[in-house]
């Protein structure tokens, strides 16, 4: 996929650390965290919930090539505790309406791709919940849905990073609307969705994608050939669009080895959030134990995530150098009129 545009080849470039890896810290989540805060304060306020992550952020940040925010608990406070060179911006609202056998997806209310844009973002970050099998009023809207954002963030100049995720039907053993992994999921419907969004109408720039295989099968170091194949699979399906690993808050074991099958095909980084974070807030709400737990366990957790990054992952460097468009001067012009 090429880069056409000199804002996107810009914005990527931010979010990557020096060596063109992608090390990227998630504190977008709402229902996770509101989850942990309600355990301990049944009437919590916004203001707990913006605590919770300014702690992530003020740790953790200066590990990271790039911060996820949410623009509701997290955006204008905490862009001034963010030590992360790039910032990208959830654009997803985290409710959703599920009828039948299908999820539909919409925007925070009043949040667009151009006041992202606006407000100094560097990638507009859209989760996705997909399955190739749901209803197909479902698939249909999911599809126009991301192929809006995909077109509005060509149109503003701005990267599109764009997550998908698998999930249990209502009549499904493990239903729930948690931001979970689904156990005993498909692998393929994991790679079949990769297939289908990484069709040029989509104008994805990068993927943050999930295990293809249930994340109890990455506990052990020793790999069936069956994952080792799932991972290729999900490699080839991005069709070489730079991609992600996400965590989905399993084990740290289990997703440092997930970074390790995913560097092997080819991905570049990761964008992860519960599995570096999470542990630390068993204190909650004793911040000074937090802030502990964080500069202790989750700093150390992250670093050896960005050493396997460093020795192990697709550096964009020659991607970007290869798949960047340098428009001639008269093009240039009538691409960014008023320049």
């Amino acid at each position: 996929m090429k880069i056409n545009t000199i804002g996107k080849y810009v914005h990527i470039k931010k979010i990557c650390n020096d060596n063109h890896h992608l090390e990227m810290l998630a504190i977008d989540q709402r229902p996770p965290i509101f989850n942990i805060i309600k355990k301990k304060k049944k009437n919590y306020n916004f203001d707990d919930v913006v605590d919770f992550k300014e702690q992530i952020s003020q740790s953790l940040s200066k590990h990271s090539s790039a911060i996820l925010m949410d623009p509701v608990y997290s955006i204008p406070r905490l862009l001034n505790t963010s030590q992360s060179n790039g910032l990208i911006i959830t654009l997803e609202d985290h409710s959703f309406a599920e009828k039948g056998k299908g999820r539909y997806s919409k925007n925070i209310q009043n949040w667009t791709v151009e006041k992202i844009k606006k407000i100094g973002g560097d990638a507009v970050k859209v989760l996705a919940w997909y399955r190739p099998d749901s209803d197909k009023k479902s698939i249909q809207h999911q599809k126009k849905y991301i192929e809006n954002v995909g077109k509005q963030c060509e149109k503003y100049d701005i990267p599109f990073l764009l997550e998908l995720l698998v999930y249990p039907f209502k009549n499904e053993i493990g239903y729930s609307k948690d931001y979970k992994e689904q156990q005993g999921k498909d692998h393929n419907h994991v790679i079949d969705s990769v297939k289908e969004f990484s069709k040029s109408k989509y104008k994805v720039d990068i993927f943050k994608l999930e295990s293809p295989v249930d994340s109890t099968k990455l506990e052990n170091d020793k790999f069936s050939k069956e994952t080792e194949k799932a991972f290729k699979q999900l490699s080839n399906a991005t069709r070489n669009i730079p991609w992600v690993m996400l965590s989905s808050g399993m084990s740290k074991k289990s997703f440092y080895n997930c970074l390790k099958l995913a560097y092997k095909n080819g991905a570049s980084g990761y964008l992860a959030g519960r599995t570096i974070w999470l542990d630390a807030f068993r204190d909650y709400p004793n911040y000074l134990k937090i802030k502990k737990n964080l500069n202790k366990e989750s700093v150390n957790y992250i670093k050896k995530l960005n050493l396997l990054t460093k020795n192990k992952a697709r550096s964009l460097k020659s991607y970007l150098k290869n798949n960047f468009v340098e428009k001639e001067s008269i093009n240039f012009k009538n691409t960014y009129k008023g320049f």
